[in-house]
């Protein structure tokens, strides 16, 4: 995508935030956002900054744009927001500063910003490696599209052969550029919900860290975080076959409403629970098919309900369920007391800010924490 193109872009997405832009032009960046999946981490960042601005903000920004015209003025440097108006000498011509012009340059200011930030996270490397579509490749590898969301954020996203995807917090999807056009490979870290479009020509096949999932046409949810104990993968519709990476003569077939749980290391042992069936295990995974977990009041899918914005969680202990504060929050949370660990919650959060839900577990466990910015600290109580 070259440098006009992207100007091109962000300009349409600027006058979608300011509520200009007219339906041609929406449908137009829903087309440029699939063909560079690239630019759905920081699109996905400006829109949380612009929707959750509070009103001072946006007037203390303005503010301190207009301050910055009038040294403009004084220094006798020419601002022109829009073309003059052709009835008016060129030389009188000056713009409103509350026009609609102010709020797109405005975004194309924070634009600029969560470019600049995107292209930290994605690119300066920091020592680190590019995801490769094969982990067994050892050659240059392939051009890569890749798709980050940061702690404390998600987005959704459509592949070139028509898969939806969404990705929770904290996740990674890369695929490389010929996505389509001879396989239907992608690799990911993290959480997604895939709505796969069919196509028994070309099976659809996720790396993740712990396993691969081979899929036709169906709909399913895959979480891989590395940080986790377990890898799972949990199936809304049709069948997924699902290979673990050091068994690979074994496949092991879900069908709908069934769960796979594979643990990450020799220490993590599974609970056993109604309803499930075990896998013989090998010298480093315990394996589990059960059936997926639900809400017990509304009765929604707990391992989906991320996609509709509910941080659902059931009988989960406190070392687990304070990782997935983490990512849901965009914040830090320090245990003090190995014991801590050990709590188990139940509960449903939707629009809580992260204290409101730390007041709500508080409610069953005997504790209180401290707030520092993102940094949050246990402290049981005495």
């Amino acid at each position: 995508m070259g440098k006009e193109d992207k100007e091109y872009t962000w300009n349409l997405l600027a006058k979608k935030l300011s509520g200009e832009a007219s339906p041609e032009e929406l449908q137009e960046l829903e087309t440029l956002l699939r063909r560079n999946p690239e630019l759905h981490y920081p699109m996905q960042t400006l829109i949380d900054l612009w929707h959750s601005a509070e009103p001072s903000r946006q007037a203390a920004a303005e503010s301190v744009f207009n301050r910055h015209l009038d040294r403009m003025e004084k220094l006798n440097i020419g601002f022109i927001a829009d073309d003059p108006p052709a009835t008016k000498d060129p030389t009188e011509y000056a713009p409103d500063r509350r026009s609609r012009s102010f709020r797109i340059m405005l975004i194309g200011s924070l634009v600029a910003l969560a470019l600049a930030s995107t292209w930290l996270v994605l690119y300066s490397g920091h020592g680190r490696q590019p995801l490769s579509p094969n982990p067994t490749q050892t050659a240059a590898a392939p051009a890569l599209n890749e798709v980050v969301t940061a702690n404390g954020s998600r987005t959704h996203l459509t592949l070139p052969d028509g898969t939806k995807v969404w990705l929770n917090a904290g996740s990674r999807l890369a695929y490389d550029k010929t996505y389509g056009s001879g396989r239907r490979e992608i690799n990911l870290t993290g959480e997604a919900f895939f709505d796969v479009a069919n196509n028994p020509r070309q099976p659809f096949i996720i790396h993740t860290p712990r396993m691969d999932v081979r899929v036709l046409g169906t709909s399913f949810n895959v979480k891989s975080y590395t940080a986790d104990k377990t890898t799972e993968a949990t199936l809304v519709r049709g069948s997924i076959a699902v290979s673990i990476k050091n068994r690979p003569d074994e496949t092991i077939i879900l069908k709908p409403n069934q769960k796979l749980i594979v643990t990450n290391d020799q220490t993590t042992l599974l609970r056993h629970q109604p309803g499930q069936s075990r896998v013989a295990p090998d010298s480093t995974a315990q394996i589990s098919i059960r059936p997926p977990s639900y809400e017990q009041n509304t009765g929604a899918m707990i391992e989906t309900s991320w996609v509709n914005n509910k941080f659902i969680f059931k009988d989960e202990d406190f070392g687990t369920l304070s990782k997935d504060l983490e990512r849901w929050y965009g914040v830090s949370i320090s245990l003090t007391d190995p014991a801590q660990a050990n709590w188990r919650f139940t509960g449903t959060f939707e629009k809580e800010t992260i204290g409101q839900a730390l007041d709500a577990l508080k409610l069953t466990a005997n504790f209180n924490y401290v707030i520092q910015g993102t940094q949050i600290q246990i402290i049981t109580n005495k």
